[in-house]
This record gives C-alpha cells, sequence and structure tokens, in this order.
C-alpha cells in the first residue's frame, strides 16, 4: 500500500528487525522440511543470541524450546514475529501480535495479493498500520546480517560481511546474491527481502541503511514500485552519503503479468523511460542486468568515488585493454592518451616494461611482466598526481606469477590508500584468477573475471562523484 514518505515509527522499530532481544516464531514445526523448523534452526545455527519462542498449539516442545499454544501466552516481551502458518490464520495472528506490543512482524505466508486477493492484503496492511505495527512481505523469504549472526527465514546460510546492503522483493534473487557471496566473496552489511512489500516500503529501509555503520552502498531490487514519492524523498536524502543502485525488473509485456504473479507488482501505466526519468531525479545509478547489480555495488561500497577523468590501466594482455577501451567510450567515458594525462608518466613506467611494451593507455607492460614490473608501474600511476585512478589487470601467460602480482597490488593499494583514488582489478583466466579475485575483494579491491565487468564499476564509481556532488549541493 502507498506512502507519501518514510514513517517516523517504522524507521524508529527498524532497530529491531535485525536486532531483536526475541521472536516469537508463529507456525513453529516440529518437521525438520517445513518453514516453521528451518526459521528456528537458522537461527540457532548461525549465532542468534536472544530468546527464540516457538508457537505452536499442538505442541509442547519445538526444537528442545517450549512451546507456546499463542503469542499472548509467551511470558517475556517479544520483539519481532515471525509468520508462518496458513493465510486464514494470519488476522489472528497479528491481533495476538498487537495485543503482546510486538515491534515488527514478518510475514513468510503467501496466498495473498499475487493470487488476486488483494483486498485481504490491504485489511492486514491497513490493520498494521492502524496499530503501528510495521509489517514485512507478505510472501518473502527473511533477512538477515553476518555482522549481528541473525538469519531469519528459510535461507540456507549467511553472506561474509561487507559493505552492501541488499534489499530485494525477489527472494530467489536475493537468495543467489547470498551464493554469489559465499562463493565469490560479495560481502554485505544487511539483506532483507520484501516479498509483495504490502507495508514496509523501499523508502524506509533506504533510511536504515542510511543509519547503519557498516553499509557503505545500498542495492535494491525492484519490481514495482508503489511509492514514488517517498522513494523520491528518501533517496535524496540518502545519496549525498552514501550510494545507491537499483534494478527495476517486470517491464516487458510479458513481465508486468509475470511481476504482478510473483509479488503482486504492478506495473501497468509505467514504462523504462518513466523508470530512467525518476531514478536519474533521485539520483540513484540503475542496473540493466543483476551480474552488473552485483559487480556496481560492491565497487561502490569498497571504493571511494572517482572524481575525474584521469583513468590509467595497467596490463600484460593488449586484448583486455582493447576491450576495456571499447567498453570505455559505449559507456561515454572514454579513455585518455596518458600523455594527456601526465606527459612523463609514459616515460617513467617505460622502465618496467621491455622495449616491445606500450607506454600508451592502457599500459601493455606485455605478457612477459612479472610482479616487480606491475609494482613499479603501479606506483608510478598511484603516486602520480594527475591520475585520478589506477585500473589493473591481470591476464596469466605461462610466466605470469598470478599470486605474486596480487601481493604487489594489494601492497600498492594499501600504500596508497591515502591519497583516496579509487583501484579496480580485472583478471581473466582460470583458477588461479578466481582465487585472485577472491583475495583482493577481501583487501578491499573490486576485482573482476571481465574488462566489462571492471569497466562497468569503474563508470559507476564517476557516475556516484558527479551525483554526490548534485544532490550535496541541494542540501
Amino acid at each position: 500500500m502507498k506512502i507519501d514518505a518514510p514513517r517516523k515509527y517504522v524507521i524508529d522499530n527498524l532497530k529491531h528487525f535485525l536486532n531483536p532481544s526475541s521472536i516469537a516464531v508463529v507456525g513453529a514445526s516440529r518437521y525438520p522440511a517445513k518453514v516453521g523448523y528451518k526459521v528456528i534452526q537458522g537461527l540457532k545455527d548461525w549465532g542468534y543470541r536472544g530468546e527464540i519462542y516457538p508457537v505452536n498449539p499442538r505442541a509442547d516442545k519445538v526444537h528442545g524450546l517450549t512451546a507456546y499454544k499463542t503469542i499472548t501466552d509467551i511470558p517475556g516481551p517479544v520483539d519481532l514475529v515471525f509468520v508462518a502458518v496458513p493465510a486464514h490464520l494470519v488476522k489472528m495472528t497479528l491481533e495476538h501480535a498487537v495485543a503482546k506490543k510486538a515491534k515488527i512482524v514478518v510475514i513468510a505466508t503467501s496466498a495473498f495479493k499475487e493470487i488476486g486477493r488483494g483486498d485481504l492484503q490491504d485489511r492486514l496492511t491497513q490493520y498494521c498500520r492502524d496499530n503501528k505495527l510495521p509489517l514485512f512481505g507478505p510472501n518473502l523469504v527473511g533477512m538477515g546480517s553476518p555482522y549481528l549472526n541473525f538469519n531469519c527465514g528459510f535461507i540456507p546460510y549467511l553472506p561474509i560481511k561487507g559493505p552492501v546492503a541488499m534489499i530485494s522483493q525477489s527472494g530467489a534473487n536475493l537468495l543467489a546474491a547470498l551464493g554469489n557471496s559465499t562463493t565469490m566473496h560479495f560481502g554485505m552489511s544487511f539483506f532483507v527481502g520484501l516479498g509483495n512489500k504490502a507495508d514496509v516500503d523501499f523508502s524506509e529501509l533506504i533510511e536504515y541503511g542510511n543509519t547503519d555503520p557498516h553499509t557503505k552502498s545500498l542495492a535494491i531490487y525492484i519490481e514495482g514500485l508503489d511509492s514514488p514519492t517517498a522513494f523520491v524523498k528518501a533517496c535524496t536524502s540518502v545519496v549525498p552519503n552514501k550510494p545507491i543502485v537499483v534494478i527495476k525488473v517486470g517491464g516487458s509485456e510479458i513481465g508486468v503479468k509475470a511481476a504482478f504473479a510473483h509479488t503482486a507488482s504492478e506495473n501497468e501505466g509505467t514504462s523504462d523511460a518513466f523508470y530512467d526519468q525518476l531514478f536519474e531525479q533521485c539520483g540513484v545509478i540503475r542496473a540493466t542486468t543483476f551480474q552488473e547489480f552485483l559487480d556496481i555495488s560492491l565497487a561502490l561500497g569498497l571504493q571511494p568515488e572517482l572524481k575525474g577523468d584521469c583513468v590509467a590501466m595497467i596490463t600484460n594482455g593488449g586484448g583486455s585493454g582493447l576491450l576495456s577501451c571499447d567498453h570505455f567510450e559505449r559507456l561515454g567515458q572514454p579513455m585518455q592518451e596518458l600523455s594527456s594525462i601526465s606527459p612523463d608518466l609514459g616515460l617513467r613506467i617505460r622502465t618496467y616494461m621491455p622495449m616491445f611494451g606500450s607506454p600508451l593507455n592502457p599500459v601493455d607492460i606485455s605478457g612477459t611482466a612479472s610482479p616487480v614490473h606491475y609494482k613499479g608501474a603501479l606506483r608510478q600511476a598511484m603516486r602520480d598526481p594527475n591520475v585520478d585512478m589506477v585500473y589493473c589487470s591481470i591476464c596469466p601467460t605461462a610466466v605470469t606469477d598470478v599470486p605474486g602480482v596480487v601481493d604487489v597490488a594489494i601492497e600498492m593499494y594499501e600504500a596508497y590508500k591515502p591519497l583516496g583514488k579509487p583501484f579496480v582489478m580485472e583478471c581473466q583466466g582460470g583458477a588461479e584468477c578466481l582465487e585472485a579475485i577472491i583475495r583482493l575483494r577481501n583487501h578491499g579491491i573490486p576485482a573482476y573475471a571481465t574488462p566489462e565487468q571492471a569497466v562497468n564499476a569503474i563508470v559507476a564509481l564517476r557516475k556516484y562523484s558527479k551525483i554526490k556532488e548534485k544532490f550535496s549541493k541541494k542540501k
């Protein structure tokens, strides 16, 4: 349901949604295949330290914990109520949550607006709003934070710790991002599935992310935006402090129907052009593919904004350099000649390449480049005051010491980090490059498997610099 602006009582209560002192799991089950069992298992397995109250009128114990017939039978206070009962029991559960003075309710249950029961969903939402009880869902997968050891939902694992807060209507794509976190070290601060997004809105979680100390960028997956005014208000307030990346789906002819069936998201009467204009108005960066969504939100979370157009690329492979050059130009940010960036930089870097290397931009230090060559070239580029950022690429040959190059890249990044210049890497190859990407990300360096991914990240860093400047002036 629509809101005109983020609501203060919702934002105030959000401190309980990732760090509740107690949780009532309504629909707690004794059977391992059930959602109500998995929720408690996830809370316990990942280290939640608060009180867990299973609610099941037909059980005395669930997961070794005392079970209660209703929420109102629980002896202690309840911060968060997680609902995993059939749709026809949800209204009664909400009434019990209000009577218990719960702070947050999360409804995993489906079979509401997405199957045509919009009136029922709206009545439940209005009841929660009348009683100032923020409602997440219905039809969601859950939420969590690796910093708080909190995994609440039917979610198989927590992500690794990192800078990106992910807010998603899609449970499946949220789970895909969580999987990417564990395999490719895409670090997250917190994540939340919104499902049908009946009550708690994107805008309120954006405001929450702005105050979260672990969040450096926000990544938002949108299927339907029913409160654009509130969204604009929240984004324009937050983007001077933290970048926001969005991916908006459900715009194709059949996607409109699919989005409604999935999360009851309504897209009739809107278009990509409408959303392009809206996102530009509020200073968010729009991604068009899920991979780009992940790539640029990670870079924006790990690195400072790119304040100028002078990007120096150091590579041992001409092919990666050419792919990068072409993609930069496609995206409207063409690379500059090294001589126009800094007249003497090419001469200084030539010391660290064979005579057949190229001191242009990209700087090709050749396929025989050793860690010593990379170190010298990177040092010259990073310390040059005319270079706004350094982009480094590794293309393994039979003589390339990939771990050695990664060592010097991390060393040079740490040495020159106080200068505030962004640093991005691209490692295109086999298992040794996958290991390199993970190591680099663990040291705060955005690293990618293809030149196009790296260039997308760099262009996003430049876009954010311009957004930050524009919206900081408006404040």
